[in-house]
């Protein structure tokens, strides 16, 4: 599509969705709106490849979140939120609870060059995998929002990749409801990569986010340039963690490689006075954490708690200057 300010809407795959073929959704201009209950918004399925690309405008992508209206529950959300595999996702099929036949996922890219664009959506969504799968979203300049719940935005689980590149703006990058597993975060075998520059960008959690890695994963928020704003519920694992497992020490004979792989979380901040804050749920208020904060370096875990080591490390960098070379690889 080369002009216009359009409207796409279905159900389920399409707007940029692949099965052991290529689909692909371009628009060139205008501010356009899409829509769709899931599989889609560039999706890659099993051997597949879903491309969803638009140039410039203010752009809205949804993946409709809630399960009454789409019947595609999360058990990771109570069945309240949906399982989408949109807005950049490579999404696998996983037989081994099954009947065994699992199949690598594929690959599956949003990009969005200009404009103040949304993004909506639930579970499995905005640069996320999910069995041997890849996700990526790139997005150039302006000030975008990134709303979704659970395994979203450079995110994903079991061996697989979930990225999101976004060159410029204010951004924001919030999770709501469950708001967990995001913004960064890997599960069993994962590389995540959040990689924001410039702007002054705000992100938000409840649980497990924010360069958060689990299971041996590696997981990466990158925020460079501008005064940017943490928030993640107290007493979570975030802001640049590793969770520690017993089987990293203790080889459990049904994974025993889990003691000799690694695992690493971080969230590295480079430029501007940023702020770290913990939300109370209870009291729903929010106060400043007191290990992480601006132009500070942390451990999580600790040097001084006995799980440190074991290949499995977690660590938030905030400076006031100093560069990433590989970031501008993207350009």
């Amino acid at each position: 599509d080369v002009a216009g300010e359009d409207d796409y809407r279905l159900e389920t795959s399409g707007q940029g969705c692949g099965y052991f073929g290529i689909g692909m959704n371009l628009d060139i201009s205008g501010s356009d709106t899409r829509y769709l209950f899931g599989d889609g918004q560039g999706m890659g399925g099993v051997g597949g490849v879903g491309v969803c690309a638009d140039y410039e405008g203010d752009d809205k992508y949804t993946a409709e979140p809630f399960e009454e209206v789409a019947h595609r529950g999360d058990y990771h959300s109570e069945n309240k939120i949906n399982v989408n595999a949109a807005q950049g996702a490579g999404m696998g099929r996983r037989g081994d609870g099954s009947d065994g036949h699992s199949w690598a996922g594929g690959l599956g890219v949003l990009i969005d060059i200009k404009g103040k664009d949304h993004y909506y959506s639930g579970n499995w969504t905005l640069g996320c995998g999910y069995w041997f799968g890849t996700g990526l979203v790139y997005e150039g300049e302006g000030d975008d929002l990134y709303e979704s719940v659970y395994f979203t935005q450079a995110s994903g689980a079991h061996y697989c990749i979930g990225a999101i590149v976004d060159e410029g703006g204010n951004d924001t990058h919030k999770l709501w409801e469950t708001a967990g597993a995001g913004i960064a975060f890997g599960w069993d075998y994962t590389v995540a990569l959040l990689l924001d520059k410039g702007g002054n960008d705000h992100y938000e959690a409840k649980i497990i986010s924010l360069g958060c890695a689990q299971i041996r994963s590696d997981a990466f928020l990158i925020d460079i340039g501008g005064d940017d704003y943490y928030q993640l519920q107290a007493g979570q694992q975030g802001f640049g963690a590793a969770t520690y497992r017993e089987d990293y020490d203790n080889p459990n004979k049904l994974s025993p490689y889990n003691a000799y792989a690694k695992s690493f979380g971080l969230l590295l901040d480079i430029g501007g006075t940023d702020t770290y804050m913990d939300w109370d749920r209870e009291k729903d208020k929010t106060s400043a954490n007191v290990i992480c904060g601006n132009n500070r370096t942390w451990f999580m875990p600790s040097k001084d708690d006995e799980h440190y080591g074991a290949n499995n490390f977690g660590v938030g960098i905030d400076v006031e200057d100093g560069t990433v070379p590989e970031g501008e690889l993207f350009r």
